[in-house]
């Protein structure tokens, strides 16, 4: 596992994490608030300490995407929202069990060739209590089996001429480094 998070201000809304779960299993998560700069980031830092409250509860992810929602929105103005995906991760079975609450689908790059988009799940967060529930997906991760999660802050990142980077992009400066390490992968995408 790789990550980084290069803010545009001093502090902005995205996160990032990974919690250990012990017997080899992880909960990885990603969200974007909206908006930058202390109002997001003390936003994100809520959504954090709400997982991190939540989490130990072990339930499934959809209903504890249920109840981050429900809190957040209790908690924020109706001009605030997060966009979150997070899976719980069983490395021995090589299963990632995800909930995708309106955030950019991460790739899952297989060995295979074949690319799946991981979009399964519901509304992105604060803007309304839950009334249709969240959907659970599920994937199998074979080794070399790749999986990147991002913010739009990657695909909307700009070179020196103002061009976005895009997701077509994305998938392509990772389909090009599928045999490296996550770090490696992540630099390139970084460059």
């Amino acid at each position: 596992i790789s990550a980084t998070n290069i803010s545009s201000k001093q502090v902005g809304g995205d996160y990032y994490d990974v919690i250990p779960l012990g017997d080899e299993k992880y909960i990885i998560a990603i969200g974007d608030v909206s908006g930058k700069g202390t109002p997001a980031s003390l936003l994100m830092a809520n959504l954090q300490a709400t997982i991190r409250a939540l989490v130990p509860l072990g339930l499934p992810l959809d209903e504890l995407t249920k109840r981050v929602n429900d809190l957040i929105c209790d908690n924020t103005g109706s001009d605030r929202f997060i966009t979150f995906f997070w899976g719980l991760l069983d490395a021995p079975a090589k299963i990632l069990r995800y909930v995708n609450a309106g955030h950019n689908p991460p790739f899952l790059f297989h060995v295979s060739g074949n690319i799946e988009r991981l979009d399964k799940g519901g509304l992105i967060l604060g803007v309304m209590k839950t009334v249709v529930p969240y959907q659970n997906g599920q994937v199998k991760i074979d080794n070399g089996g790749v999986l990147v999660m991002f913010t739009d802050g990657v695909s909307e990142a700009m070179n020196e001429q103002c061009e976005e980077l895009g997701e077509e992009k994305l998938e392509e400066v990772i389909r090009t480094q599928l045999s490296m390490s996550s770090t490696h992968i992540l630099t390139e995408i970084v460059e």
